[in-house]
């Protein structure tokens, strides 16, 4: 069966999604600003993220889109800070953070402050619906729980009032949490059913609290019903909940319908708990029901996992039928000539040292990353950039190099380097100071590409410097490719790596190419190829979200490029031509060689 759904004027359309990023962006900060971001401005904010997924959704009827995940995730996120802060401020801190802006609040206990904003029922249920949709529900379970079970009484909470009911219910389908002793242990198929049951017979009775008999109409009670036929495995009665959800949203849009009633939470909530919990795709047919948030925006998985392992069905065929032309989207936001010649002048600056100068080392340091800036900028203008990229990563090599040989350099003394056609010379580190492992691994990147075995062997040498912020997926990435180029075991490091990234959720987190890094250890020529898609997918997915693709990072990833350019050397064809992999950098891989 299938249920149509109602349109939305254009110009609404438009206007929630046409400059989202910017003007998301604007409102969190400008509500930090103004005051305490309480309950109220969650909501807001939340509204105008279904806003925009909604009018995503006419573009796109399956939201399957990086944006649109993200979009869903922030919207939960934000809804849940709402039911978050009614449950916990001002007695018990808590953390609110939208990956999609890139920004969060830390709400602290605080004295003296008035009592909670109470809890409304329809918050819990909206933030709750959006959290099954994101898959976040079992995330934010202390959240979901601790509102209403800690905030409410016995009788407060059966009331027998239809949309508390279905708080009721959800707690006891979604989180197994049905109110009684036997809770912090699984309920059985059974249980859930009888608490269900229950929950529909208070409404029916209109028992507790003084609440009328709900009628069975009610889109509340309807969702109960719903969790009843899932929980009792009753496919038939299960689509006729959904169908009687469904027919009323459409038949009372008006003309002012704004984008988010495009996407009805309680039943989207429904269709994706029996897609995920009960292996069911969705029964009824509707633009109301988008693929993406239904099935937690499953895709195929990857070609192949780390080592060589776990080649997808078919993925074979695809760069053995010839050379796989990889697109990169339009990137707005070209380099700018004057931002170019800045970026060169500073470079320049550096290259020029005074040998007295203790600080001409760590402005050495600095240029190597303006250098980066200045290869993306040229790979971001032009699909195979001209000679003068070549020449940047060749500087950047070099520079990459002497930073680290000055950090092995014993304190006082100093290196010679032949930079800009000139030979100069820098302090040596102080021994409580030094590059830190950001500017290695863009180091290594660069004399990788470069193909210059005298710039890599002091990066070796040194290793990577020791992390300020703990072990981090980075962390291992760095071990891993400092043990694979020193032809030692990077198997722990790539182990441990591989582990973190898959602890990690959200749309936020880029992950390192670990599973392309592993290829080298347990692999060949033909998984190669396969991470390098894979490696490549991700980093497109990433960037085209909100505002992302403004970001130099966008234009290619050196990490990527560097581990191909060490495969050509390897003897390995690369058969995937991308402006991600510039020709001009790619080709001209020969095995390392001395100058």
């Amino acid at each position: 069966m299938r249920v149509e759904r109602h349109q939305v004027e254009d110009a609404r359309v438009a206007a929630a999604v046409e400059g989202f990023a910017g003007r998301i962006g604007r409102l969190v900060h400008s509500f930090s600003k103004a005051g305490p971001v309480t309950a109220y401005e969650y909501r807001l904010i939340a509204e105008e993220f279904l806003d925009c997924l909604g009018a995503l959704s006419t573009r796109d009827p399956g939201l399957g889109s990086p944006e649109a995940k993200a979009v869903l995730e922030d919207a939960a996120e934000a809804a849940v800070g709402a039911v978050a802060y009614t449950a916990y401020h001002p007695v018990y801190p808590f953390d609110v953070f939208l990956h999609y802006v890139n920004w969060g609040v830390c709400h602290d206990r605080e004295e003296g402050e008035p009592l909670p904003v109470p809890l409304r029922t329809d918050w819990w249920l909206d933030a709750f619906c959006l959290a099954v949709s994101a898959g976040r529900a079992e995330d934010h379970a202390e959240t979901f729980r601790f509102a209403w079970w800690a905030r409410r009484t016995p009788a407060e909470r059966r009331t027998g009032l239809p949309d508390d009911e279905l708080v009721n219910g959800f707690l006891a389908y979604v989180l197994g949490d049905t109110g009684g002793e036997e809770d912090g242990h699984p309920p059985s198929g059974e249980e859930q059913v009888a608490a269900l049951d229950a929950a529909i017979g208070r409404v029916r009775a209109g028992a507790g609290g003084g609440g009328a008999a709900g009628p069975d109409d009610r889109p509340e009670t309807v969702g109960l019903l719903a969790l009843r036929a899932l929980a009792a495995g009753d496919r038939e009665a299960f689509g006729d909940a959904l169908v009687r959800l469904l027919r009323p949203v459409a038949e009372a849009a008006g003309p002012d319908a704004v984008p988010r009633t495009l996407l009805p939470l309680l039943p989207l909530a429904l269709a994706s708990l029996a897609h995920r919990h009960e292996g069911r795709p969705p029964e009824i047919e509707s633009d109301y029901l988008p693929y993406g948030p239904v099935t937690g925006f499953e895709r195929e998985g990857p070609r192949v996992g780390p080592y060589g392992r776990d080649v997808r069905p078919g993925a074979r065929a695809e760069p053995a039928a010839g050379p796989v032309r990889f697109a990169r989207p339009e990137l707005p936001g070209a380099m700018l000539p004057e931002a170019e010649a800045r970026l060169r002048e500073q470079v320049r600056g550096a290259l020029d040292p005074d040998p007295a100068d203790p600080y001409a080392t760590w402005e050495l340091s600095r240029a190597l990353g303006h250098l980066e800036l200045l290869v993306r900028g040229r790979a971001r203008g032009a699909a195979d950039p001209e000679e003068a990229i070549a020449d940047d990563v060749l500087l950047g090599s070099r520079c990459g190099a002497t930073v680290f040989r000055a950090a092995l350099a014993e304190p006082g003394t100093g290196v010679e380097a032949e930079l800009g056609g000139r030979t100069v010379r820098y302090a040596a580190w102080k021994a409580d100071d030094g590059p830190d492992a950001r500017t290695w691994q863009l180091a290594v990147n660069l004399a990788l590409i470069s193909g210059r075995r005298d710039d890599l062997a002091p990066l070796l040498a040194a290793g990577p410097p020791a992390e300020r912020y703990g072990d981090t997926p980075l962390t291992g990435y760095r071990r891993a490719l400092h043990a694979q180029l020193s032809d030692a075991d990077p198997r722990p490091a790539l182990d441990a790596a591989l582990q973190r990234c898959a602890a990690i959720r959200g749309s936020a987190f880029l992950p390192p190419p670990l599973v392309l890094l592993s290829q080298f250890t347990g692999g060949d020529e033909e998984s190669f190829n396969l991470a390098l898609l894979d490696a490549l997918e991700i980093h497109r997915d990433h960037f085209s979200v909100g505002d992302r693709a403004e970001s130099p990072d966008a234009t290619l990833s050196l990490d990527v490029l560097a581990l191909a350019c060490h495969a050509r050397r390897r003897g390995w064809e690369i058969r995937v031509e991308s402006p991600y992999l510039p020709p001009r950098l790619l080709r001209t891989a020969r095995p390392l060689q001395r100058p």
